[in-house]
């Protein structure tokens, strides 16, 4: 099996890294980035849905705000201002609710589309590196998808476990760069046998869930996406406390930015949902993709 990106690949990545070092600036969410980022890129021009979760992967491993790679994997038109989801509609949380211009309610059938305008939005207190809302969905003013629930779904839970893939190799990169700074009894942490070990479990972790990630991206199986989301959120659960602990004060530091993808991973966790629940995405519809 060949791992390495095509040319295509390598471009859309480059490009994507372009904009956000030209764009970028930070903060809870970046509406300008959003912005930017749907004017350089058109999905319409032979993206397809690997292609689509390689951006949401990058996205999150850069460290963004941003909601364009889950509005490019919902496959919805992406919006000026950005695109907030809630799966638990009509009364449920969005991350950035209170931030997006457009939000989606998923119910178990119907997908609704409205401006956050027409919509009742409670921004909540949130330790998660993410903003959250609890929406109320609008009784008139949206833009119904009949039947798309389904699909929405499973692509929201193939963003989801992209953007674990993009944290958790930022966050383990992060954690390296520590134990390789940080001198204890004359010499690097880097040099412990004992926290080298662990650190490569966490990046085989990362790695795993990268790899699980794109390759339910590439095949469209439920199956593989029931595998994906899995590891994603076993990895979610268990690289956050190991990485923090292996930082020690400097995880919350904010100049060091570890403490971004650590608190992401754990957002990422409970937004993917109970493993039962995983268990049973092998029943999503094949034609997700």
């Amino acid at each position: 099996m060949d791992f390495d990106l095509d040319a295509d690949q390598r471009a859309l990545l480059d490009q994507v890294d372009a904009v956000v070092a030209a764009k970028a600036s930070g903060g809870t969410y970046d509406a300008q980035l959003d912005d930017a980022l749907r004017d350089a890129i058109d999905p319409a021009q032979s993206l397809d849905l690997l292609g689509r979760v390689l951006i949401t992967e990058r996205l999150a491993e850069l460290g963004t705000a941003t909601t364009f790679g889950t509005a490019l994997l919902v496959g919805a038109e992406v919006p000026p201002g950005g695109l907030a989801v809630a799966t638990a509609a009509p009364r449920g949380l969005a991350r950035y609710g209170g931030q997006a211009a457009t939000l989606a309610f998923v119910s178990d059938v119907d997908v609704v589309l409205a401006p956050t305008g027409s919509c009742r939005v409670e921004e909540i207190r949130s330790g998660f590196g993410y903003p959250y809302a609890r929406i109320e969905a609008p009784e008139s003013d949206g833009t119904a998808l009949p039947g798309a629930a389904a699909s929405w779904r499973a692509a929201l839970t193939l963003a989801r476990s992209a953007e674990v893939a993009g944290n958790a190799a930022s966050a383990v990169a992060r954690t390296a760069e520590h134990l390789r700074e940080r001198v204890q009894f004359g010499r690097p942490l880097a040099t412990f046998q004992a926290l080298r070990h662990r650190l490569a479990d966490a990046a085989v972790s990362a790695e795993a869930t990268r790899w699980l990630v794109r390759e339910a991206a590439y095949t469209g199986s439920p199956g593989d996406l029931a595998i994906a989301a899995s590891y994603a959120h076993q990895t979610a659960a268990a690289l956050g406390p190991e990485l923090v602990q292996m930082g020690g004060a400097r995880s919350f530091a904010r100049e060091f930015g570890l403490h971004v993808y650590t608190m992401r991973l754990e957002a990422l966790r409970l937004e993917l949902g109970a493993p039962d629940r995983l268990a049973a995405a092998i029943n999503f519809p094949s034609e997700y993709s």
